[in-house]
C-alpha cells in the first residue's frame, strides 16, 4: 500500500487461504482491534518499527495518524474480523490490520507490529495466522502484504506463514 510519507522499495506477497478450523489456536490474550485501540496502535508502531528499515522517520502521533487512516478506511475497508492484537495487563503487545486495497484483487494484511521486547516471541506468525484464517472464513481466497525489500524479518515471517513474493 502506497505511503506517502515514507517511500520505500517493497515487495508484494501473497498466500492462497483455506478455511481449516483446526489451523488456529485461539489464546486468551487475542483479541480483535478496534478504533479506540488507534492512540496505543500509534505507540506500538512507534517502538515497533523505530531503528528498523521500516522506520520512516516519524512521531509517535503520525504513527496514530496512519493507524487512525488505515481503521478509517484510507487504504481500502478496514476487516476489523481480520484484525487481531494481543495484549497483557492492558497493554497492546503485538497487532496486525487488515483492510480490503481494491487494486492489489485481495485483502492485504497492512501492519504487523510487535513491541521491541516482544521480537521473535511468535506473535507475528499468531497474528497473520489468526488473521488469514478470519479472512477464509469471510470467504476470500487469497491475501497479500506488501513487505519492504531486505526486510529480512518480514519476509522470514510471511514466507512462514506460506506467502510467497509476487514475480515481477
Amino acid at each position: 500500500m502506497p505511503d506517502t510519507t515514507h517511500e520505500r522499495d517493497a515487495r508484494l506477497w501473497k498466500r492462497p487461504l483455506s478455511a481449516d478450523p483446526s489451523a488456529g489456536v485461539r489464546l486468551s490474550n487475542l483479541r480483535n482491534v478496534t478504533v479506540d485501540d488507534v492512540p496505543a496502535l500509534g505507540t506500538l508502531f512507534f517502538w515497533a518499527f523505530l531503528g528498523t528499515i521500516d522506520d520512516a522517520g516519524e512521531a509517535e502521533s503520525q504513527y496514530a495518524l496512519k493507524a487512525a487512516a488505515i481503521l478509517g478506511g484510507r487504504y481500502g475497508e478496514w476487516i476489523p474480523a481480520a484484525s487481531w492484537a494481543i495484549e497483557e495487563a492492558g497493554n497492546i503487545l503485538s497487532a496486525c490490520l487488515v483492510c480490503d486495497y481494491k487494486p492489489y484483487g485481495c485483502p492485504v494484511i497492512a501492519v504487523v507490529a510487535t513491541t521491541p521486547s516482544r521480537k521473535r516471541s511468535g506473535d507475528g506468525r499468531t497474528l497473520v495466522n489468526a488473521a488469514a484464517m478470519s479472512l477464509a472464513t469471510l470467504d476470500n481466497t487469497e491475501c497479500c502484504a506488501m513487505i519492504t525489500v531486505n526486510n529480512d524479518a518480514s519476509e522470514r515471517l510471511f514466507h512462514s506463514c506460506g506467502f510467497l513474493p509476487k514475480a515481477d
